[in-house]
């Protein structure tokens, strides 16, 4: 008989293989750790992309966007009448989720640019990274005696067109652009109000300016900031003046915002 090693060498090889074992059942509480655990990663990587998306992504598309829809416009505009008459154009009506225009607010940075589209529908405008603001189409078109209303999210997780509202003090402007021209309006006051109080989109709101004269402009969005929407925060500005497409755009704007050409302050 051979050794001891002998014998444990020949009890591995010729013994009966053993079954393998089970994976022991996992238990309702690991289940549950397991979901957190990926709950969790979801939530984290969601508050990681959030910001990233409506403050880089979607600002850089605005930008890019608003430029070539400038672009077009004044290319239109080379076949228009050289000379001005003097009159505020009226900017045309174009079809629901249509866009005809361009909001730039320097409060809100320098280089902000954000396409205004026909109607607030939330799942063709204001949810929508390529547009995002919205006219309520029973208020008035730019360049006509009025309220000029429009609506956008402040805390929207897409895109937060009005984000920064707050960022407004009185006397600072506001151009919006359209294929009929430049209208510069200035900042004049704010309003909280609730979501019942639809008279804010009334032509003369709150009593502000003159009826057939005076053409406003008001900026919707919900309050508090980040917070629900329990109230509306509302931003009323004023006509300043117009300008053709052909004057270019108007030189304070040019002054400080680098899509013009411009050198951000």
């Amino acid at each position: 008989m051979g050794n001891a090693s002998d014998q444990r060498d020949f009890a591995v090889v010729g013994s009966t293989p053993r079954a393998p074992r089970r994976r022991a059942k996992l238990s309702p509480l690991t289940v549950i750790g397991e979901l957190l655990f990926v709950s969790g990663l979801a939530v984290g990587g969601y508050l990681v992309w959030q910001p990233w998306q409506t403050e880089v992504v979607v600002t850089e598309k605005q930008v890019e966007l608003s430029a070539l829809d400038s672009a077009a416009w004044a290319e239109a505009a080379e076949e228009q009448p050289a000379e001005w008459s003097g009159e505020i154009a009226v900017t045309e009506k174009v079809a629901p989720a249509d866009v005809f225009g361009v909001l730039y607010v320097p409060a809100f940075g320098s280089s902000y640019a954000n396409r205004m589209a026909e109607t607030t529908d939330w799942w063709t405008v204001l949810n929508l990274d390529e547009k995002g603001i919205g006219r309520y189409e029973t208020t008035q078109m730019p360049g006509e005696p009025g309220n000029f209303a429009v609506a956008g999210h402040r805390s929207g997780p897409l895109i937060n067109s009005f984000k920064e509202i707050m960022n407004l003090r009185v006397g600072d402007p506001m151009y919006v652009e359209t294929a009929q021209g430049w209208y510069t309006y200035r900042f004049r006051s704010f309003e909280y109000v609730w979501p019942s109080e639809v008279d804010v989109l009334n032509p003369f709101p709150r009593l502000t300016g003159a009826p057939g004269v005076d053409q406003i402009l008001t900026l919707t969005t919900c309050h508090p900031k980040d917070a629900g929407d329990a109230e509306r925060a509302i931003a009323y500005a004023v006509l300043e003046s117009f300008q053709p497409l052909s004057a270019g755009p108007p030189t304070d704007l040019s002054a400080v915002n680098p899509t013009f050409g411009g050198v951000t302050s």
